[in-house]
């Protein structure tokens, strides 16, 4: 049985602009990234999905709530989605930040990632999903999907739709 992921991740948020390493705090969209969810609505409208899942963050269910207007469809909150968590340097600039240990480990995402994929292949075989999650955690599955490093996973672009068959 054939399962067909359709992965998003959130809109660009006021934290992305700023700069800001958000982890798993709710993090709020910005203009931008409202209309960059409403962008890819007619995208979506043509992709016949059979369940919508979403990082129960609040910048991935705004997304998938923006994106999803006008389509009759329940988005099904799904913490396994969620971006790593960054421990003491959420709320800091990116840049020039340097991970420590209180920063969830590679090994965990990839366990995390691997944990949804067995998810949905026990939950909806055969099934279309279209996910909602965040920019370096879909880095990583789509890394643990394809066997390779997360280093050799171009990062999603804010709204971007990437498609896999497992």
């Amino acid at each position: 049985m054939a399962i067909t992921l359709y992965l998003v991740r959130h809109g660009e948020t006021e934290e992305n602009a700023r700069g800001v390493f958000q982890g798993q705090t709710a993090g709020t969209l910005s203009e931008i990234g409202k209309e960059q969810a409403k962008a890819i609505r007619e995208k979506l409208a043509n992709i016949p999905f059979d369940i919508v899942l979403s990082s129960d963050l609040k910048r991935c269910i705004d997304t998938a709530s923006i994106a999803l207007e006008g389509i009759s469809c329940n988005i099904i909150e799904e913490p396994l989605l969620r971006e790593r968590d960054l421990g003491n340097l959420t709320g800091k600039q990116i840049k020039g930040a340097t991970l420590n240990d209180t920063v969830e480990s590679e090994d965990s995402l990839k366990v995390r990632a691997n944990k949804f994929i067995d998810k949905i292949k026990k939950e909806y075989a055969d099934k279309k999903i279209l996910a909602f999650s965040h920019g370096f955690f879909a880095r990583v599955m789509q890394a643990e999907l394809e066997g390779v490093t997360y280093r050799e996973v171009t990062l999603l672009d804010n709204c971007e739709i990437r498609k896999f068959n497992i």
